[in-house]
């Protein structure tokens, strides 16, 4: 894959794979590649995340249930 000039740095990911699918692939494999690095820091965000998110989860679709119903029997009047 030639490089076009108006290029300032190489785009080394480009230049290596030349579908979206290579270029994900690639990333993704460097990422797991490089995850004993960068896991440990983000664990305590994920623990966080896993008391939180099913919390905030009932709350969204408990507010969709009641604005679906709020809606419904405002066109009912």
């Amino acid at each position: 894959m030639p490089m076009h000039p108006d290029h300032s740095t190489p785009d080394l990911v480009g230049a290596l794979f030349t579908t979206t699918n290579e270029k994900v692939g690639g990333v993704v494999a460097g990422a797991a590649i490089t995850s004993p690095m960068w896991l440990q820091q983000i664990k305590p965000y994920s623990d966080v995340a896993a008391i939180f998110v099913p919390i905030l989860g009932c709350i969204y679709l408990t507010l969709q249930i009641t604005f679906k119903l709020w809606d419904r029997t405002r066109k009912e009047d």
